[in-house]
């Protein structure tokens, strides 16, 4: 019984018994290729394919490039290239590769505001700090440049009356300006 025929149902069974190489081998041969055109075809040098079929794996580069190398050439002779890489994996002992953890599906325990919104609240609250620390220079600014010399009153201050006299009087004092003038 030749690799090609399933006369019994179990050729593919024993087919995926042999090493990956001889697998391979096998089927580059079934297709009448040459290690040179399979190097050619898939971009890498014969002495890579000789030692893929040769089970070599002192001659081979690391295991992440070896299985890409597997996949590519299962693809050109027409093998299934999950399952050759799956059985190097199990044959030279790699674990699996890492899988991604969605973090989506975990509840956060506190939600937060977007960032462009907790930005444009600091922006706006350092403004206001601002303002407030800046009007009283402001305001001695505008004093100084003449701004306030009316006697007419400005909106927003409160002009109080004058002191009442009986207050004057009964603390002993008088503070009318006109009482102490000195001649």
């Amino acid at each position: 019984m030749s690799v090609g025929q399933d006369t019994e149902g179990n050729g593919a069974a024993a087919d995926q018994e042999l090493p990956i190489g001889k697998r391979l081998a096998a089927a580059r041969k079934a297709r009448a290729l040459e290690v040179r055109a399979v190097a050619d075809e898939l971009h890498l040098d014969p002495a890579i394919i000789e030692a893929l079929e040769n089970n070599d794996a002192a001659a081979l580069p690391a295991a992440i490039f070896v299985k890409g190398y597997l996949r590519s050439y299962a693809r050109l002779v027409g093998l299934p290239e999950d399952e050759l890489a799956q059985a190097y994996d199990r044959q030279t002992g790699e674990p699996p590769p890492l899988s991604v953890v969605s973090l989506q599906d975990k509840a956060p325990i506190i939600q937060l505001p977007s960032a462009r919104l907790l930005r444009n609240i600091i922006l706006l609250l350092l403004a206001a700090i601002l303002l407030w620390l800046a009007y009283p220079f402001v305001e001695r600014l505008i004093e100084s440049r003449g701004g306030m010399t009316t006697d007419e009153p400005l909106p927003g201050r409160l002009q109080l009356p004058p002191a009442s006299s009986q207050e004057d009087s009964m603390n002993g004092r008088d503070l009318r300006p006109d009482t102490h003038r000195y001649v």
